[in-house]
């Protein structure tokens, strides 16, 4: 069942057409009918068998335990099966990343593989002058590899340190007595198991040559992926600063401000963020970038995704969503665009610049990031959708953040507060206050929240943000999008003086979509914007 190469026998009746596809392996059409295995001291006859036997659903290799298709070499009396892949095995092999030759031990004995440290019951290869027992499929693990969870090549080897670590992909403990990967790089002490480095998840296959300069792989990196081309530089001192640049995404020129006050509603058209200095902007129309959005590389990888990704800009006319965090969002994503991948993967910038650790004041311990993992937020108890990615505790605290609750800023502002308001995780107030001042709606006591105390002002989390955080204020989005209304409708940010939703009836407060048309005078929240309208 491997792919084809060599001498081959074929069909000569049906070959090419689609009728038949029974193509054999020179090597493999040459097998004897009937063996006595060497490395079996029962001796039985072994029957070469077409497919697997009836009597075994879903078997495998009674020495290296693998599941197989394909021909197969059976023993009616001890129901042993052995693959031809199997039977081709060399009894002694050579290979690069050992000093020494290894001997295949043909026979069911337990063991712990050295290479991986992982237990066995099947056939494996031994090095007899380091004592060492091996998988059969470990002994060609490669020396480096480069995965998607970590910028640096990691080796495969064996820890110094005296304790047990943590695998930085699965959290789980890695046993330092075996083997497993490990980043060489100055000050980084990243470690993984070998069976995670090497999932097919992570990892593309390939094998990192020892003469690989990792030093001048990156500088030629960023040679050829910034997306800003540099107008004008002054130097100040020792220090030279990019003053003004063109940006693949805008039309104009950008300039550099160093300080000043924004308006709140001001956003950065890279993450949406409110804007804040430094950041660049054009002088002919409303574009900004923070200077550390506007200096994103063209490409980037993802953690937890195996194609290399492309910054895009969204339009605003539509709205995207994150594969991380879930959220609606404009502005700039990393977008895979390979045309072999099963799986829609686009990050917005924010997530994509998250570290796979996390230290929160809300908790005592790390905080790791996971995926495939669907628990209830300790912040908002919203259950994660497992698709998404979320912040975990290893420590058994069932500790959890979603993405949205892990960004939250620790301070915000409200208009009708002059002190920023802070994140609170705990809430022991009088019930009486278990209320919003913005929607005056009453507040869970378990949620986090928003508060200031020199005015005892308090903000639901949502509510401090609007429903829309991540969506260009003054954008139109397509009248599609909202069923039997005639227009197009801007998103809009207000207080108090928004009209009545036409949904639920409530007042618009934070953010909202309007229609325009002076006619109209329509306004609806957005989370009721997909709900039937009432006339």
């Amino acid at each position: 069942m491997k792919p084809l190469f060599g001498p081959i026998y074929y069909c000569s009746d049906c070959y090419p057409s689609d009728k038949c596809f029974f193509i054999l392996h020179k090597q493999c059409a040459e097998v004897p009918l009937e063996i006595n295995h060497p490395y079996d001291r029962r001796k039985h006859p072994l029957t070469l068998l077409p497919k697997r036997p009836t009597h075994l659903h879903n078997c495998s290799c009674y020495l290296c335990k693998i599941k197989w298709e394909g021909f197969v070499y059976s023993c009616s009396f001890c129901k042993i099966e052995l693959p031809l892949d199997d039977f081709f095995s060399p009894q002694t092999i050579t290979t690069a990343n050992h000093e020494h030759s290894w001997t295949l031990l043909s026979r069911q004995r337990s063991f712990v593989c050295d290479f991986c440290g992982t237990t066995g019951d099947c056939s494996h290869y031994i090095c007899a002058i380091c004592d060492l027992l091996v998988h059969k499929n470990c002994i060609s693990l490669p020396r480096n590899i480069l995965i998607t969870r970590h910028h640096h090549v990691i080796s495969h080897s064996y820890s110094l340190q005296q304790q047990d670590e943590l695998c930085r992909i699965c959290y789980e403990e890695v046993d330092t007595r075996y083997g497993s990967y490990h980043c060489s790089a100055s000050g980084c002490n990243y470690i993984a198991h070998v069976h995670c480095a090497t999932n097919k998840a992570v990892w593309d296959g390939k094998s990192i040559p020892e003469d690989y300069d990792e030093r001048s792989m990156e500088a030629l990196d960023e040679s050829i992926n910034s997306i800003t081309d540099v107008v004008e530089e002054m130097s100040f001192g020792e220090i030279t600063v990019t003053v003004e640049i063109k940006h693949a995404y805008h039309d104009h020129n950008l300039r550099l401000t160093f300080s000043g006050e924004m308006n709140d509603d001001g956003q950065c058209d890279g993450c949406m963020r409110t804007v804040s200095t430094p950041f660049y902007s054009c002088e002919q129309c409303k574009f900004f970038l923070h200077k550390e959005c506007a200096e994103l590389p063209r490409n980037k990888r993802h953690p937890f995704h195996k194609h290399l990704l492309t910054l895009t800009k969204s339009n605003t006319n539509f709205y995207a969503s994150c594969s991380a965090c879930g959220r609606l969002h404009h502005g700039f994503s990393y977008k895979c665009n390979d045309g072999d991948c099963r799986q829609f993967f686009e990050c917005d910038i924010r997530c994509i610049l998250l570290s796979d650790t996390l230290e929160h004041p809300s908790h005592e311990h790390s905080l790791f990031l996971v995926h495939n993992f669907s628990a209830n937020c300790n912040a908002c108890r919203r259950k994660s959708d497992p698709w998404n990615m979320a912040y975990r505790c290893t420590k058994r605290c069932d500790f959890t953040l979603d993405l949205e609750c892990a960004t939250l800023p620790l301070t915000a502002r409200y208009k009708h507060d002059r002190h920023p308001l802070t994140l609170t995780c705990f809430d022991d107030f009088d019930p009486s206050q278990h209320y919003c001042d913005l929607c005056e709606y009453e507040r869970d006591p378990n949620d986090w929240f928003y508060y200031c105390a020199e005015c005892d002002n308090t903000l639901h989390s949502g509510c401090a943000f609007g429903d829309l955080p991540f969506l260009k204020i003054g954008s139109n989005l397509d009248k599609s999008f909202f069923g039997k209304h005639p227009h197009p409708f801007t998103i809009v940010k207000t207080i108090w003086d928004c009209p009545p939703c036409k949904i639920c009836g409530e007042v618009c407060n934070g953010q909202a979509l309007q229609c325009k048309e002076s006619e109209c005078n329509f306004s609806v929240h957005w989370k009721c914007s997909f709900k039937p309208l009432r006339f």
